[in-house]
């Protein structure tokens, strides 16, 4: 096995930005939502290098799931995704994986963000301000939401973490690289009175909302300013038992810690830069994310830039 480059799949939304689209050099506008890495039924990157071009990202799992996935379970996948945002995403949770594999036929929903963009100002909302369900519920009949969720600043390089049951939103101006669980499944609880492309209001998913939503949960941010480095400095994120991610500040080169046992995915959060392995090299380009199978040999990153690395322990 060796690196597998992905070829992004671009999903229309109504609150959609257009910077990434620009960045990419694509003309065409609206995409809000772009999936990066995926092998979901919804969702299945196309390889672009190498032998097995052509393929998906799932096809290569249901072909040889352990050369892919190594001692990691497929329910453990992991989806990364951007999201560009003009306006308020619509205030949502996800369910936990019992209550998803019951009523959904899919995985529970822990994801995390990082900021690549913010404008001046950017807010994202996680959590609540209040634990009181049934004062959330009169707030639902009264379209008065917005007064009990929690919102925090951010900006470039900060991270959070969003557990399933969580109520959240991202903010408008900005753009953010989604990771976490293999899912797609989003119950939306405020919308703002948005409606559709047909103008009817925008479908509300109260009840399911209601089942799993936990608002005692809080959420920290962390913080990541960009610095330039003299040498690699290695932060962890998360740590958890759906996923990991790390940040890594790159000063030259980076050597992957694989071990066989699983897969990473690797995100070019800065600058241009390379990918090395068996005497071979590709670009690895500011935004791109690549997915490092578990029966690949050494990868190392060369360059001045930052990565984030994501896996499952």
């Amino acid at each position: 096995m060796y690196p597998l480059k992905l070829k992004p799949i671009y999903d229309k939304t109504i609150w959609a930005n257009d910077n990434l689209t620009k960045l990419r050099g694509i003309k065409e506008t609206g995409f809000g939502t772009i999936w990066e890495v995926s092998a979901h039924p919804y969702s299945k990157n196309e390889i672009l290098n190498g032998e097995y071009a052509g393929k998906t990202l799932w096809d290569l799992l249901e072909d040889n799931p352990k050369a892919i996935l190594g001692e990691i379970p497929r329910s453990k996948m992991v989806r990364l995704a951007f999201l560009d945002a003009k306006d308020d995403l619509s205030i949502q949770v996800h369910p936990f994986d019992e209550y998803a594999h019951k009523h959904e036929n899919d995985e529970g929903k822990t994801e995390s963000w990082y900021i690549l963009k913010a404008e001046e100002g950017a807010t994202l909302v996680a959590g609540t301000t209040i634990a009181d369900a049934d004062v959330l519920k009169k707030a639902v009949e009264d379209n008065t939401v917005e007064k009990y969720v929690r919102k925090i600043p951010v900006q470039e390089g900060d991270f959070v973490c969003i557990d399933a049951g969580m109520l959240h939103a991202l903010g408008k101006g900005i753009v953010a690289l989604e990771i976490g669980q293999n899912s797609n499944v989003t119950y939306r609880f405020y919308d703002y009175d948005r409606k559709d492309a047909n103008g009817n209001p925008r479908e509300l998913h109260i009840k399911k909302s209601f089942d799993v939503a936990d608002f005692t949960l809080e959420c920290k941010k962390i913080s990541n300013p960009l610095e330039n480095v003299n040498m690699n400095v290695e932060k962890q994120l998360v740590d958890r038992d759906e996923f990991s991610v790390k940040l890594i500040d790159i000063c030259e080169e980076y050597v992957l810690p694989q071990d066989g046992k699983r897969f990473f995915t690797i995100s070019n959060m800065k600058q241009d830069a390379k990918i090395e392995w068996d005497g071979q090299e590709v670009d690895f380009a500011y935004t791109e994310s690549i997915f490092i199978p578990a029966d690949c040999s050494k990868v190392t990153v060369k360059g001045n830039t930052r990565i984030l690395l994501s896996f499952v322990k």
